[in-house]
């Protein structure tokens, strides 16, 4: 799945996204990407939909949405936010020092400019 979650971090840095539509695959702002792009998503389709209905998609996908809409934060703030929290404390980090790094994160999102948290 990894390759997956690869796929779609790049699919974002383009400015485009895929979603289910039903069963079906949709690219979202598809002329932002470039043509070996979508013929990649089209070969690899099925695995793009699995991950699309994991609970890891799901998890990341909710903690991304609760931040960009309660919180107001733009959506790849939201997103990166979303990454982090899923993430394991890294090696030789104490529960006390990853806590504040998140909470530190999350205070400078709800606190910076533009932001309607």
């Amino acid at each position: 799945m990894a390759d997956v979650a690869n796929l779609f971090n790049r699919v974002r840095s383009f400015g485009a996204n895929i979603v289910l539509d039903g069963s079906s695959l949709r690219i979202v702002n598809p002329k932002k990407l470039p043509a070996s792009a979508k013929t990649y998503i089209t070969k690899n389709s099925q695995a793009v939909a699995e991950y699309l209905r994991s609970d890891e998609n799901i998890e990341f996908e909710e903690r991304a949405a609760i931040v960009e809409f309660d919180g107001g934060a733009p959506r790849e703030w939201a997103e990166q936010f979303a990454r982090y929290l899923s993430l394991t404390k890294p090696a030789g980090v104490s529960e006390m020092d990853w806590s504040w790094f998140l909470t530190t994160c999350g205070r400078m999102i709800d606190e910076a400019p533009g932001s309607s948290a």
